[in-house]
């Protein structure tokens, strides 16, 4: 057989064989969230407060010992207390016959002005919510998306710690980390669903006075911390939370609630 008439063979199997491979599952486009929406991150299981950002310390520490742990909306909210606090994320199920489950919650990063070889790696939390199908109102014909607001980590420890080791790619302080994250899930009829990007802030800053401030970067400290030392070319430590010295440093359980919401709809 002629070289020309292998490649030829070759050329005809291959696409058969992608063929073959695309026609044992089924994926959709979701349009940026017609069919399964995200919502984006709420403090509790009601989803009636929407939280978009937070203030923390980069080597974030809890009295008694705890360590640094994974950052959950927000992890200021009770620091005494271990464990998940916050970060429930919305997912809305607009499909009106088939019901859906969440397979993971997937997260990209950005730090605005960093050195270009910060390449901070992607996370993913997985998680299972089975979400019910959205009902038609049989008069007005018009579609109620099934919501459920699960819990689940938007910044693990690995990440934080892969930030600690790389400070001197670093912006100054205080500097934004970006989280890029959507939700994966599959429909009742095994199609796989990505919902729309869903972002949330993060401000890394060293002064003990920004603790518990909404995610901003205009606080000013009045404790005597110090000034920042941290950025490219400085090699300075980071002020973790009650340390007042400048250059020393310190070194899941998911629950799933559900509701229902309005608006249009593709099924």
């Amino acid at each position: 057989m002629s070289i020309l008439t292998r490649i030829g063979l070759k050329a005809i199997i291959v696409p058969a064989l992608v063929m073959g491979l695309g026609g044992c599952g089924a994926s959709s486009t979701n349009n940026q969230g017609t069919s399964v929406l995200g919502l984006g991150y709420f403090d509790d299981g009601t989803g009636e407060a929407g939280d978009a950002g937070t203030v923390v310390f980069l080597e974030e520490t809890i009295p008694g010992g705890q360590g640094v742990f994974p950052l959950f909306v927000p992890v200021d909210k009770d620091p005494e207390t271990s464990g998940i606090q916050g970060g429930y994320v919305g997912v809305e199920n607009r499909l009106t016959e088939q019901f859906i489950r969440t397979i993971r919650h997937d997260c990209d990063y950005i730090v605005p002005g960093s050195d270009p070889a910060l390449d901070i790696p992607s996370d993913s939390w997985n998680f299972t919510a089975v979400i019910p199908p959205a009902t038609v109102d049989e008069d007005t014909g018009q579609i109620t998306g099934s919501t459920t607001y699960t819990q689940v980590q938007i910044v693990s420890n690995q990440v934080v710690q892969f930030l600690n080791v790389n400070r001197n790619l670093l912006p100054e302080l205080p500097f934004r980390l970006t989280a890029i994250c959507n939700v994966v899930a599959v429909s009742q009829a095994g199609d796989t669903f990505v919902t729309n990007d869903m972002l949330y802030q993060v401000i890394f800053t060293n002064e003990p006075s920004c603790r518990g401030v909404a995610a901003s970067v205009g606080c000013s400290s009045a404790t005597g911390a110090g000034p920042f030392v941290t950025g490219v070319g400085t090699g300075g430590n980071l002020v973790t939370f009650g340390d007042p010295d400048p250059e020393t440093t310190t070194s899941g359980d998911t629950t799933t609630s559900s509701s229902s919401s309005s608006g249009a709809a593709a099924s």
